[in-house]
């Protein structure tokens, strides 16, 4: 016995097919689209990551002058645990503009070390930056600002008695 097949034309998709099936593309495309905006595991830019033009380093002599006139008082550090059972250095203290001009970003580098003088861990990051994502404005002549510094991973011999932290760029107007 032997089977017959019979091809029959198809017929022109209706045009609501069609529209409700651009619906469902724009509709996935929109989800996909707002799922990696709003993920919080999509990276983002971190401080440290941040490049801000006009930045005075060191061997300018205008850095060398304006850095004497920044003081970074009550450096204070502690250790804590996030979620992932991660160790996490926290360090804070106070900024102060002793200078006559406004600074529009300061960057820090920061170097923690273990109980027996070795390097543990370092960090460059700016703790004034010109953007408005932080809501940070520049820091007047005379002000005095916090500051609130994390890094992740710190070993388990950390010495939070132990801490350099050095002034390595700044802007001002």
């Amino acid at each position: 016995m032997m089977a017959e097949f019979k091809f029959e034309p198809q017929q022109a998709s209706s045009p609501k097919k069609l529209i409700i099936l651009a619906l469902v593309v724009i509709l996935l495309l929109g989800g996909i689209a707002l799922y990696v905006r709003y993920n919080p595991s999509t990276p983002r830019p971190s401080p440290s990551a941040v490049n801000v033009s006009g930045v005075m380093r060191a061997g300018d002599t205008n850095f060398e002058y304006y850095k004497k006139k920044i003081r970074i008082e009550d450096v204070k550090a502690s250790l804590g645990i996030n979620y992932n059972a991660a160790r996490i250095a926290m360090i804070g203290g106070m900024i102060l503009n002793d200078g006559d001009r406004k600074l529009d970003a300061i960057e820090l580098h920061v170097t923690l070390y273990d109980m027996w003088g070795n390097l543990s861990k370092e960090r460059t990051i700016f703790v004034v930056r010109p953007d408005g994502k932080f809501n940070q404005k520049p820091m007047d002549p005379l002000e005095r600002r916090s500051f609130n510094i994390s890094l992740e991973g710190m070993e388990y011999y950390w010495d939070p008695k132990e801490i350099s932290i050095e002034i390595t760029g700044l802007k001002y107007k």
